[in-house]
């Protein structure tokens, strides 16, 4: 009897973990809110200082490829640096987060299984993406003049890929 109560709480305490890592927010939430992500995504946002409005002020999306070239980024367009405006802000909750990746894929219009694909093709594939994890790609992080991103993603891409893939395969919910 006892070891059947034991079996069934470590199962039940399995079970429970597992659910947690599926959740946006266990893992994925603070990854999304390094500077390796954050600095193109809020690039267009005034008031988060993205830094079209500083260091990048006036410049068009042309002359991204002038510094962000494929020496520095191991992007093979260099124009795909670029990011577009009014993707997911800096200093959102979990929830909030979420919910706007989501949105910013268009995931109304898709079916679980489409959006699903296309997550992980963006996530896992993208090389603006895998540029912010640690260790994804030798140009990880890298910055013209010789500069680095030292706020990427930690963990490295196979942990990135596991807690994208648990995200993903759990029905990608934002609560």
């Amino acid at each position: 009897m006892r070891s059947l109560f034991l079996l069934l709480i470590l199962t039940t305490t399995s079970a429970i973990a597992i659910a947690d890592d599926a959740r946006f927010a266990t893992h994925l939430h603070a990854k999304f809110q390094v500077k390796g992500c954050t600095a193109c995504h809020d690039y267009h946002e005034e008031r988060l200082k993205g830094i079209a409005f500083s260091t990048h002020k006036g410049r068009k999306v042309e002359s991204c490829r002038m510094c962000h070239n494929q020496a520095v980024t191991g992007f093979e367009h260099p124009e795909d640096w670029f990011a577009r405006p009014n993707l997911y802000t800096s200093g959102m909750n979990a929830k909030d987060t979420c919910e706007s990746t989501k949105k910013a894929m268009n995931a109304e219009f898709k079916s679980q299984a489409l959006l699903a694909k296309e997550m992980r093709k963006h996530l896992l594939e993208d090389p603006r993406v895998l540029w912010g994890v640690e260790g994804a790609t030798p140009k990880s992080g890298m910055l013209p003049e010789k500069k680095k991103q030292e706020d990427t993603v930690k963990g490295g891409p196979a942990e990135w890929k596991a807690q994208v893939e648990a995200w993903i395969q759990a029905g990608m919910p934002c609560d």
